[in-house]
Order: structure tokens, then C-alpha cells, then sequence
């Protein structure tokens, strides 16, 4: 078994005591923006899973070095006259590497807990409604990896419910940050999110995550980063892309950008994107 069931009983979720750690997890996602699972899969699976994930880094392709908080909400303020200090003109500095998700081979453990039923289940039961696996060829399941110095600026994501799974932690460094809720669907709340970029710490809390820890976190409204990394052991997260929408598939001219020109020769030759 991949999944800690002795401490995470997702493989018996109409049981009273998994009811209860459902709410329990629900309550703490609504509430504060972010649940942290410790130890969510087991030592040993998770040293296998991380072996085999290092024996992949290579693969990782690095991506843009310098991008907005509002890098996945791409027209947001397309059209207007901003000041240079407006957030929306803001750039920061990006400096890690991704496997894309049609690099991971099927076997390996990683791929097998993201298409695992048992997760869909269990997030399916802490957000209420049905789950899927996001169905983009390159960009369902990928694998961050942030060497000495790798770092994610302040930015928000495009999905509500992010799932991440901490594979292997730095030696130092590499803190996860975020200011949680601090914009709404009816709100930018652009003074708020200015005040951090510009190091206003009054809202940052911080996740001091360990590797096995699977993060659920509302990246769509909280503003987040990853501080520098310290030191020569990288930092391995891997990104496992649900989404309560069927047959949700990203932008290819997205996936050029992070994954590289290969994608774009894949497209052209053997499209994997409908239409």
C-alpha cells in the first residue's frame, strides 16, 4: 500500500473514524487555506517513490526565469494602463525545473498513487463534489525540482484545490509561504497582495513541509511562494493535477513554455491536444 492508511483511512472512507478525519480535514482546508498530511505515504514506498523520481531530474525542463504573480491568469489586466508598481506589473524571479507528466513512467509509484481511486475518493470527499484527474498530456502530473539557489516567486495558481506531495526536502531553505486568502472572486485585492510583494510579512504564514507530506492548498486565492533553496540536496514536489472539472485539459502554448520546445515538436508531428 502505497497510502499510510494505519494513520490516513481513505481506503475505508464510510467508516466513523474516517468521517471524522474527513472533517477534520475539510474544516482546516476551509479555514485556513491549507491542510498538511505528514507521513501520507508510507517511509519506505516514499523512499522508492523518491529513488525513482531523482533517477528522472534530468528530464526537468526550466522554464521561465522571470514571471508575474498572475502568470496562469494570463488576460487579467491585458488591456489596461497600469503604474509600474501596480502587482499586476510586477515580475519575479523563477528558478526551478519541471518533469512533465508524459516523462513519468506508468509504473512508477509516484504515477500510481496520482491515478489511484482511492485519491479521487478522498478528495471527492473533502471537497464535496467529484473528482478528476486533469486530462492535459504534460501537465496532470509533473515533478518540480529546485537545486542550491531554485526558488518560486510570490504567485497565485490557477486551481482552487492544489495537491502537492513533498518527495525529498533541501538540507535548508526551500520554506513554503503563502498569505492565505487574500483575494476573492469579487475582490484582487491589489493593495493587499502590493503590500507583500514589497515584503510586508503581516499576513505570511509558512509550511516547513516534510517529505511525505501531501499538501492540499487553496492556490487560486493565496498568494504563495517557495524561498530559496539551501544547500547541494534538491528540493522534489511533485504536482498532482485534480480538478472538479471533467476532461479539463491546459494550453499548449502553456506547456511549450514550461516543458520546452519538444512539446511543440510533439504537437506538430503527433498532437496530443484535441482539435
Amino acid at each position: 500500500m502505497i497510502i499510510n492508511t494505519d494513520r490516513y483511512p481513505v481506503n475505508d472512507l464510510s467508516s466513523t473514524a474516517a468521517q471524522l478525519w474527513i472533517a477534520e480535514v475539510r474544516g482546516q482546508f476551509e479555514r485556513d487555506g491549507s491542510c498538511l498530511l505528514p507521513d501520507f505515504v508510507n517511509p519506505v514506498t516514499l523512499e522508492q517513490m523518491a529513488q525513482e523520481v531523482r533517477g528522472i531530474t534530468h528530464l526537468a525542463y526550466p522554464g521561465p526565469t522571470e514571471v508575474s504573480p498572475y502568470f496562469f491568469n494570463y488576460q487579467l489586466g491585458k488591456d489596461e494602463c497600469l503604474p509600474e508598481a501596480h502587482p499586476l506589473k510586477h515580475r519575479g524571479r523563477r528558478n526551478l525545473a519541471q518533469v512533465a507528466a508524459d516523462l513519468i513512467p506508468a509504473e512508477f509509484l509516484l504515477n500510481q498513487l496520482y491515478r489511484s481511486r482511492l485519491m479521487l475518493d478522498f478528495l471527492g470527499a473533502v471537497s464535496g463534489q467529484p473528482i478528476y484527474r486533469n486530462q492535459d498530456p504534460y501537465q496532470s502530473l509533473n515533478v518540480s525540482v529546485m537545486a542550491e539557489g531554485g526558488c518560486q516567486l510570490w504567485h497565485f495558481d490557477s486551481g482552487d484545490m492544489v495537491t502537492t506531495l513533498l518527495l525529498q526536502a533541501p538540507a535548508a531553505g526551500g520554506i513554503f509561504e503563502y498569505a492565505p486568502a487574500i483575494r476573492s472572486d469579487e475582490d484582487e485585492n491589489f493593495d493587499a497582495v502590493k503590500a507583500v510583494l514589497e515584503g510586508n510579512r503581516e499576513r505570511v504564514l509558512q509550511n516547513r513541509l516534510q517529505a511525505g507530506t501531501l499538501s492540499l492548498f487553496r492556490g487560486h486565492y493565496s498568494l504563495h511562494r517557495v524561498t530559496p533553496v539551501e544547500g547541494k540536496r534538491q528540493r522534489l514536489q511533485a504536482i498532482l493535477g485534480y480538478s472538479t472539472r471533467p476532461n479539463l485539459c491546459g494550453n499548449k502554448e502553456s506547456s511549450i513554455l514550461h516543458y520546452g520546445p519538444r512539446v511543440a515538436e510533439i504537437e506538430a508531428s503527433a498532437p496530443r491536444y484535441p482539435g
